[in-house]
């Protein structure tokens, strides 16, 4: 079985994102561990020791990136995902590697340009981010 960390911000719309997400992970097999879970970060433990122990007990990471920081920039506001989350991809991308690591972005939230190549799931376009969370979920199998 193939097991399947998912990362995103404590809003009510990442949220959601994140429990549809997990339905769609559970309907293919996978197991799912949402960031929520009781247990995935232990009472006493530090959060770095925390995630690096899930990096080595998962076999992929699926994060969310969406609207939830206002940052100003210059003299305008921009969108950004919670600096966590783009922590946790960068730790989980550099444990998994990039095919076993992606991005599911909501909104416009500025990505950083170290990223900007980055092929993401547009969660905004609802019926092609399914077909393509399936597609990738499908191929995945567990690591050795």
């Amino acid at each position: 079985m193939v097991t399947i960390f998912l990362g995103s911000a404590n809003t009510p719309s990442a949220l959601d994102d994140l429990r549809k997400i997990a339905e769609l992970i559970e309907e293919v097999g996978h197991g799912v561990v949402p960031w929520t879970s009781p247990g995935v970060f232990p009472l006493g433990n530090h959060m770095s020791e925390s995630l690096d122990n899930i990096c080595k007990h998962v076999d992929a990471a699926i994060l969310i990136f969406s609207e939830d920081n206002q940052v100003l920039f210059g003299n305008e506001f921009n969108l950004h995902p919670k600096p966590n989350v783009l922590y946790e991809y960068g730790l989980f991308k550099g444990h998994l590697g990039l095919d076993r690591t992606i991005i599911c972005r909501r909104g416009s939230s500025s990505i950083p340009s170290d990223l900007s190549g980055v092929i993401y799931c547009n969660l905004d376009r609802e019926y092609r981010a399914e077909r393509e969370l399936l597609a990738w979920l499908r191929r995945l199998s567990p690591r050795k």
